[in-house]
């Protein structure tokens, strides 16, 4: 609703400084966009894995081996949360969007090298470590449990659950509604050869 006098035009500004920050923020992390669909709605960055971790299908990551980390992009979300419909467009794209990564880590050399892929979440406080361990595995991922927080990563996330505010509210303000301020996180990992096999593997056996 605008307010009276024009009063919504005043926020438009500060939204465009939202923007601005971010797309700073998109270069300094070196976000690689794989895959040029408007529906692909992930973004990747290369990062060194920062512990030894076993997966359940048995690949190793090492400290130090490249993954990738995923980004949700931002200006391609669907709009109009809380609703089934909302859910089945999110989970659509997002599949998609896994479905393109994939091949990209077969084909593209900016992140062929790759050994596995994290994605840190974050849910809604409300949500169980059930729920995003459900989520997670919907799409191949498997939830592992992260090394004790220290007072950096805290206040990183304080900083993080404040700035993912800001971006809904630049880029996609009807989904603010009722959202709660405090994030709960989660380590969701997939070795590059289950991303391929899940995701790649079941239409080429079709084809065979």
């Amino acid at each position: 609703m605008s307010a009276p006098g024009g009063g919504r035009a005043r926020f438009e500004p500060g939204k465009g400084l939202v923007r601005l920050l971010d797309a700073w923020m998109r270069r300094q992390q070196g976000l690689i966009e794989y895959d040029t669909d408007p529906d692909c709605i992930v973004r990747v960055s290369r990062l060194r894995a920062p512990r030894r971790i076993r997966l359940s299908d048995g690949v190793i990551v090492e400290r130090g081996d490249v993954v990738l980390d995923i980004h949700f992009w931002n200006e391609r979300l669907p709009g109009a949360s809380g609703s089934l419909a909302f859910g089945g467009r999110f989970g659509r794209r997002l599949a998609r969007s896994f479905l393109r990564l994939a091949r990209a880590m077969e084909h593209d050399s900016r992140i062929a090298d790759a050994v596995a892929v994290r994605g840190r979440l974050a849910f809604a406080e409300a949500r169980s470590r059930e729920e995003m361990t459900r989520f997670g595995a919907w799409f191949g991922f498997e939830s592992v449990d992260a090394a004790r927080p220290s007072l950096g990563l805290v206040l990183h996330d304080l900083f993080e659950d404040l700035w993912l505010v800001m971006l809904t509210w630049a880029f996609n303000p009807s989904t603010l509604r009722g959202r709660s301020f405090r994030r709960r996180r989660e380590d969701l990992w997939i070795s590059r050869p289950r991303m391929i096999e899940h995701y790649l593997g079941k239409g080429r056996r079709a084809r065979a």
